[in-house]
C-alpha cells in the first residue's frame, strides 16, 4: 500500500468516525445505529496487503475509542480479530469484486462483532454491569448497516481509483 493512499484511507476512516459518532449517532436510535467503522474494517480486510492494512486497522480502532469512550484496546482487539479472519478466510474462499458478497460479510462481522461485544468485557473483567439489547436488534442493525454500506463502499471504491501518486518516471 502506499503511502498516500494509505493516509488517504486514514483520513477517511477519522471521517467516518466523526460521522459515525455525530449524525449518525443524532438521526438513529441505538438499537439500529448502522456501524460504519465495521464497514471500513471489511473493506480493509478484503484488500490484498497484510502489514499496511492491519496499521490502517489499528490505528482507525484508537481512532474510534477516543470517540466512543470505550475502554482503550477494546475495539482494537475486536477490530483486528474482525481483520485477521477476514484475511484467513480470504486463504479459503475468493472474494471477489462483488459487491453484495461484500455487504453479506458486512452482516456475518456485525453478527460476530456483536456476540465479541457482549463476550469479551466478562473474559477481561471490564465492565461487569455491561447491558446490551438483546439478540433482537441484531438482524435490524444488520440490515441497516449493509444497506448503508452500499453509498459507503462505492466511496471507497472511488477512493480506491485514485491515482497512487506514484513519481513520474526519469526521461532519459
Amino acid at each position: 500500500m502506499t503511502a498516500p493512499f494509505f493516509c488517504t484511507l486514514l483520513v477517511l476512516s477519522y471521517l467516518l468516525t466523526l460521522l459515525q459518532s455525530g449524525w449518525v449517532s443524532a438521526i438513529f436510535p441505538v438499537f439500529l445505529k448502522p456501524d460504519l467503522m465495521l464497514i471500513f474494517v471489511v473493506y480493509v480486510g478484503t484488500l490484498p496487503y497484510l502489514l499496511s492494512g492491519a496499521a490502517l486497522i489499528a490505528s482507525t480502532s484508537l481512532i474510534y475509542e477516543l470517540f466512543s469512550g470505550s475502554p482503550a484496546g477494546f475495539f482494537l482487539l475486536i477490530y483486528l480479530i474482525l481483520f485477521f479472519l477476514l484475511k484467513f478466510l480470504a486463504k479459503f474462499i475468493i472474494i471477489g469484486q462483488s459487491l453484495s458478497f461484500r455487504l453479506l460479510l458486512v452482516f456475518l462481522g456485525l453478527i460476530l462483532q456483536y456476540f465479541l461485544l457482549s463476550f469479551l468485557p466478562f473474559v477481561f473483567g471490564i465492565l461487569p454491569n455491561l447491558s446490551l439489547p438483546g439478540w433482537a436488534w441484531i438482524l435490524p442493525q444488520a440490515v441497516l448497516t449493509s444497506l448503508l454500506g452500499w453509498p459507503v463502499w462505492i466511496l471507497f471504491n472511488k477512493v480506491e481509483a485514485f491515482p497512487r501518486m506514484a513519481p513520474p518516471p526519469k526521461s532519459a
